[in-house]
């Protein structure tokens, strides 16, 4: 009897020390991240009268730890993406940075200039104000290139940290399919190594978990493709872009073989990043229109003017060109560059646009829309020279083209960056207007002749680069009717507009006398100017129009080119609509709403996925997260117990003594 109360006392003991293990395990691992708490149950001895058998096992639901993990990925998705773009949302609001503070203050400039338009005062402000919007311009343009290598950088570095998460959760199951399958908790350990870094993994990368009967953990994508197998772990790997070198992808490795991965359903931090560059794109596009739009604009009014040399007005901006990007499997040597058609600024898209070669003699061109293709054109042996007019781009295309081959323009990407000064002097801003009329002082009447418009003044038109055409309108007479007769240089009669015009757009109203054909099928093209006459004339009374040499007060195209600012000028998208055009404010403007309301939407998505996994972690720490409270009450339990074990074991000695001394 004495054996057997000993080997009861002994089993107790034995099996309220692996208690107070457990117990004293999980205090101690309080804060200890992805611990587990453990949990020993005991079993009585079915051979004999004691404790028997006992087993320490996880506290774990593994449907709340999986929802756990799914909920971390989201948030690292949402907060990712969010934290990229709330930066460059936060750095382009900024007035310091503001393109519309830059724009406000180039046009405030021209105010100015046209206060005094022959003074050097003002024109050197606007040529100050030049040179800060074009840097403004390319520090904007440089700043979202330097954000995009900035992602590609972190991608290279999550990459890294996946692939050393996915070796050493590979490592790991091995260690536990070898590790013995005792009852001290060590082994459960091991599981909570492997699963702490399977959470590390689901903040980087959506995925999901299958268990394996001798304890290891399969891992996949979301998406289904395998991460870590049963026997070894795959690799993931940063490939260069195609065409675009810096659009990085993801490839994946198992063993010798590779596949490309898709970066838009990689969720986690991975899938943030990449959601956050596919969005800089587009916007640094839109930066882009917005530059040629505005340069083009002006260069083209500017042209239109007088400069303080009695010269034609050139350029104010010079427009970048492009190469565009082959693809890597190209087997010809074709190449094309793209510029952008002077005078189109305002048909330029945001879009990017591929040309693709169906034969070495036929090529496609198609528009770019998100994951989207349209065709624009087709056709057989491409010329060396092709203008898109209704998108503002001329392609200059040359090599040898064989089937297959394709290229990626990219117009407006770098635009932005690339825009420069055009103009040297002070001097050249063609403030005044190229041509000018003058009543005779003989006249009867009270008419005054005004410049209705200046048009052109390059190819078509009478106007030269300092003087006016002999062929151009440069004397209107009044004859005994009230009808405006316009003659040339030479003297020529070159039409007569009705008196009933009243002298409004002569040059537009000018007929044949006798056959009453217009004489300009359009004035904007040639002569490229035209003029007003109003009030009273008399029969006789006659108009002088000629270059405005010296006419350094005026600043009539100065005037012109101010009111740019607020003349819709910038494409919306590739919009074809009938109001298809807005300001260089509100372009900017909307390129801002639309990330605004991008980074918006992502952080309330961040907040709710925050509050889902908030719940979730709740929900798995109820279970499996160690309270104090309860430990320390089992602490207290497990002790009294221990020691009444202890008890048995001394009541046994006591007995066996006393048997000891009655046989003596």
């Amino acid at each position: 009897m004495s054996s057997d109360l000993l080997s009861i006392g002994s089993s107790g003991v034995q099996a309220q020390q692996k208690l107070l293990w457990t117990t004293g395990n999980n205090i101690s691992n309080i804060n200890t991240q992805g611990y587990t708490r453990q949990r020993t149950e005991l079993y009585t001895n079915v051979a004999s009268l004691g404790v028997g058998m006992s087993n320490t096992e996880r506290m774990l639901n593994v449907y709340s730890q999986r929802e756990m993990w799914r909920d971390t990925s989201s948030v690292a998705m949402y907060s990712s993406a969010y934290q990229q773009l709330a930066s460059t949302d936060l750095y382009l609001s900024n007035s310091a940075n503001s393109l519309n503070t830059a724009m406000t203050s180039y046009f405030s400039a021209f105010e100015t200039a046209n206060a005094n338009p022959n003074t050097s005062t003002g024109r050197q402000g606007l040529m100050s104000q030049v040179s800060s919007l074009v840097n403004r311009f390319q520090t904007v343009s440089a700043t979202l290139n330097d954000q995009q290598r900035t992602i590609n950088s972190s991608i290279e570095s999550e990459v890294k940290d996946i692939n050393s998460l996915l070796t050493g959760i590979n490592d790991l199951n091995q260690q536990i399919i070898k590790a013995p399958k005792n009852s001290d908790g060590t082994t459960l350990n091991l599981i909570d190594q492997r699963d702490e870094m399977i959470r590390k993994l689901s903040e980087k990368m959506d995925i999901r978990t299958v268990p394996q009967d001798n304890g290891s953990m399969l891992v996949n994508l979301s998406t289904g493709q395998s991460l870590v197998l049963a026997n070894g772990a795959a690799s993931l790997g940063v490939t260069k872009g195609n065409p675009d070198a810096t659009q990085t992808g993801l490839q994946l490795t198992i063993g010798n073989s590779s596949s490309s991965l898709s970066t838009t359903q990689v969720g986690g931090g991975l899938g943030g990043l990449y959601q956050a560059r596919t969005e800089l794109g587009p916007l640094q596009n839109e930066i882009g229109q917005l530059a040629v739009a505005l340069a083009d604009a002006m260069n083209q009014q500017n042209s239109k003017g007088m400069t303080l040399n009695n010269q034609l007005g050139g350029d104010i901006f010079t427009l970048p060109t492009s190469q565009g990007l082959p693809n890597a499997n190209n087997t010809g040597t074709a190449a094309v560059s793209v510029s952008f058609i002077p005078g189109k600024g305002s048909n330029v898209s945001p879009n990017d646009f591929e040309v693709k070669f169906t034969s070495a003699t036929d090529f496609e061109i198609y528009r770019i829309d998100g994951d989207s293709k349209t065709l624009l054109t087709n056709g057989s042996t491409p010329p060396n020279q092709f203008q898109l007019d209704d998108y503002g781009i001329q392609l200059d295309i040359s090599g040898a083209p064989a089937a297959g081959d394709s290229l990626l323009l990219q117009p407006t990407r770098q635009a932005a960056q690339d825009l420069s000064v055009a103009i040297t002097s002070t001097d050249d801003f063609a403030l005044a207007a190229p041509v000018t009329g003058t009543a005779s002082g003989n006249n009867y009447g009270s008419g005054q002749i005004t410049l209705a418009g200046v048009y052109n003044t390059g190819t078509g038109s009478l106007i030269n680069s300092s003087a006016l055409a002999a062929t151009a309108p440069q004397q209107v007479k009044i004859d005994a009717s009230g009808n405006y007769q316009v003659y040339d240089g030479n003297g020529t009669l070159l039409g007569v507009a009705d008196a009933s015009t009243k002298g409004q757009n002569l040059l537009a109203n000018l007929k044949d006398p006798v056959t009453g054909t217009a004489i300009y099928s359009d004035v904007k093209t040639t002569p490229g100017f035209d003029f007003s006459i109003s009030g009273s004339v008399a029969a006789n009374d006659s108009f002088s129009i000629g270059f405005n040499t010296n006419g350094f007060n005026d600043n009539y195209n100065g005037l012109a080119l101010a009111a740019l600012q607020n003349a819709d000028l910038v494409r919306k998208g590739s919009s074809v609509s009938t109001d298809n055009k807005q300001t260089f404010s509100e372009a900017f403007s909307s390129s801002m709403s639309s990330l605004g309301s991008t980074v918006s939407a992502l952080n309330t998505s961040k907040t709710a996925a925050e509050a889902k996994l908030t719940q979730s972690t709740n929900t798995f720490n109820s279970e499996s997260g160690v309270s104090l409270d309860e430990e320390a009450a089992n602490l207290i339990r497990f002790q009294q117990a221990y020691a009444a074990s202890a008890q048995i074991i001394t009541a046994a000695r006591s007995v066996f003594d006393t048997l000891l001394s009655a046989a003596r």
